[in-house]
Order: C-alpha cells, then sequence, then structure tokens
C-alpha cells in the first residue's frame, strides 16, 4: 500500500475508473458494430431476423411455432462486452409481447443462464434484460418463456446493444495525467505510475471478484437469514 493511501483514495480511484470508461459509451448504439450475426428459432414471411437491426420503427421480427420455443442468438465479434441489452418491444398487439425471458451466455456449446426477467405489464417499448457484463461471451441467447395474454408467438421491433471491447479497459498511466485528476481531490499531485499500479490492482481484485461471485451470493430461494449471514 503506498504511504499514506487510505481506503477513501481507493474509492476515489475506483469513481475515476468508472467514470473515464463509461464516457464514451453513453449513448452509443454499438448493435451493427459488435454482433456477427443473429440467429432466431423460427421467423414468418417478411418478418425475418434482419428487421432486428434495421432501425425501422414500422418493420418487426416475428417468430413462428409453438409457445415457449422461441429465440433469438447473437453471435458477437470476438473481444465485444455487453454494457446493455434492450430488447424493442411492439406493443400494438398485446398478445405478441415477452412477458417473461431468460438470458444465456457462453460459447455455442456451453450456455450458462445469466438472468431472467419478468417484464412489466406496462412496458411497451424498450426493455433493458441485461447490463455490465464484466467478460466477452461470444454467444448471447434471448429465450422467450412466456408472452403476455398466453399468446403463441413474439414480436420485436428489434434490438439494441451497447458494448465495448476487452482491450477498451487496458490501463496505462497516461490516464492519470494531473488534468484529468482535477475531479478527484485525493488522487491530485500523485504519481502517476503508482496510481497506474494502484489501479491494475483494484482491476485485478474486481475480476476475481466476479469469477466467484455467483458461488458467494445465494440464490433468490435461500432464507434472508443466509444472506444476512453472508453480508
Amino acid at each position: 500500500v503506498p504511504p499514506g493511501w487510505t481506503y477513501e483514495h481507493d474509492m476515489e480511484l475506483g469513481r475515476f475508473l468508472y467514470d473515464h470508461s463509461e464516457k464514451k459509451l453513453k449513448c452509443m448504439d454499438c448493435t451493427k458494430e459488435h454482433i456477427n450475426s443473429i440467429e432466431v428459432s423460427s421467423q414468418m414471411e417478411d418478418c425475418g431476423a434482419a428487421h432486428l437491426t434495421d432501425n425501422l420503427t414500422y418493420t418487426f421480427w416475428e417468430s413462428s411455432g409453438p409457445p415457449g420455443q422461441h429465440w433469438v442468438r447473437l453471435n458477437m465479434k470476438k473481444g465485444a462486452i455487453v454494457k446493455r441489452l434492450w430488447l424493442m418491444l411492439d406493443g400494438q398487439s398485446n398478445s405478441y409481447v415477452p412477458r417473461r425471458v431468460a438470458v444465456y451466455g457462453g460459447t455455442p456449446s456451453r450456455l450458462q443462464h445469466l438472468r431472467t426477467v419478468l417484464i412489466n405489464e406496462n412496458s411497451y417499448q424498450n426493455v433493458c434484460i441485461l447490463r455490465d457484463m464484466k467478460t466477452h461471451m461470444p454467444v448471447l441467447e434471448i429465450r422467450f418463456l412466456e408472452c403476455r395474454d398466453q399468446g403463441y408467438n413474439v414480436r420485436l421491433q428489434g434490438i439494441k446493444i451497447i458494448s465495448f471491447w476487452e482491450w477498451d479497459l487496458i490501463l496505462n498511466a497516461d490516464m492519470f495525467q494531473p488534468a484529468r485528476l482535477i475531479r478527484y481531490p485525493l488522487l491530485e499531485g500523485g504519481d502517476a505510475n503508482m496510481l497506474y499500479r494502484r489501479a491494475v490492482l483494484i482491476q485485478r481484485f474486481v475480476q476475481l471478484l466476479e469469477s466467484v461471485l455467483s458461488y458467494l451470493i445465494p440464490l433468490s430461494e435461500d432464507s434472508i437469514g443466509t444472506f444476512n449471514a453472508l453480508r
């Protein structure tokens, strides 16, 4: 630990890293840039997968088949990490709006469950179903478990992602120039190389914590007492 360094310094350094990694991501639609291809379980004629990324509000993808067996698979470009993933709903017909979706990620032969989302009945526009991924997933698969009003098929105006490349997270000492530290008084005057080494340590800790977090946090069916003990 550097001389005179405190927990508050680490907090401020963490805030600096977060701020500088987030700025360039805001309001950037990376759907076409970071997705290699899109596969779907089925599609109606003239309502194909291509409409999921055409950015047109009057076109849509519509599945064709038995309920509970509809999915959209995103094949991501190597190194792309998803920050936000939205479904753009088509609210014209209630029975085509998904009510419950599950997101899986990983390699094509080994997809792991990431999140299940119950979509609010009042949602008729964009719904975020995945956020803040820390690692690259070659495949993201959206499975539509249930539609509203016991509907059979799913209809989406599109999908949208905000993402970044793995190599954008590479740290270097040049990040810690004095002009960038003005809003971070605890870091001002700090040696750039020292701040860089400390930032690398924080990033390594975050990566280690992320790798074991799923084994530490109890499942939702566990008792609140278990969670309190863990906390």
